[in-house]
């Protein structure tokens, strides 16, 4: 009966998983599409290769428009534009009418300069109708400022692309309330003992 020399078994093994490992790699690094330009210019990503990103979507109604329409909305549905650093951000998409198959793709530029931005999801398949997506959260490299996000939609019986641009603003979460209101109170108490301090060290001059 043939036996497996054992270390020899552990030193296949991971020869075995390279090819597997650097697949998986090569198709999320090289799977997305360029980078987009400006949102301001005119600009379409390329309807080739497979769909990727962070895509989690339902459907949440039924649309009514001519033209795609976005926007941004809390947990409860409530259309915003600010949210906190821990919030949640969900996209609200509105489809053509007219357009009962298609792909949507989602970039979001940076506002600080240092990165051009990134892909959060493309050439995603959706019908017609109102979808949210989401929730999505801000980059951990840059989470407090303005974003851009550029939504694209794709017809895939006519090849006829809309786009539409949105901003959103993260801002740092409130303190506890509670301890603002201690802090308030430290700063108060301080600020009075202060002035009681100067008054009583000019009394002090003054019968000197």
């Amino acid at each position: 009966m043939l036996r497996l020399n054992s270390s020899r078994h552990r030193i296949l093994i991971p020869l075995f998983l390279i090819p597997i490992v650097l697949v998986f790699n090569y198709g999320f690094v090289y799977g997305q599409p360029s980078t987009p330009p400006p949102p301001e210019e005119n600009w379409n990503p390329s309807n080739e290769g497979k769909t990727g990103g962070q895509s989690h979507y339902e459907m949440a109604g039924w649309s009514s428009t001519d033209t795609l329409i976005i926007w941004t909305a809390d947990i409860q549905g409530n259309p915003k534009s600010t949210f906190d650093i821990d919030e949640g951000v969900y996209l609200y998409v509105d489809t053509p009418i007219n357009w009962p198959e298609n792909r949507i793709w989602l970039y979001e530029y940076r506002q600080s300069g240092t990165s051009s931005g990134r892909w959060i999801f493309w050439m995603r398949l959706i019908g017609f109708g109102r979808f949210r997506f989401g929730p999505f959260y801000p980059d951990e490299s840059q989470p407090i400022g303005n974003y851009t996000w550029k939504v694209w939609i794709l017809n895939i019986g006519t090849g006829e692309y809309q786009e539409q641009v949105l901003s959103t603003n993260i801002i740092p979460e409130f303190p506890n309330p509670a301890l603002a209101f201690a802090i308030v109170l430290f700063l108060a108490f301080f600020s009075i003992r202060k002035g009681q301090f100067r008054k009583y060290v000019k009394n002090q001059y003054q019968d000197f």
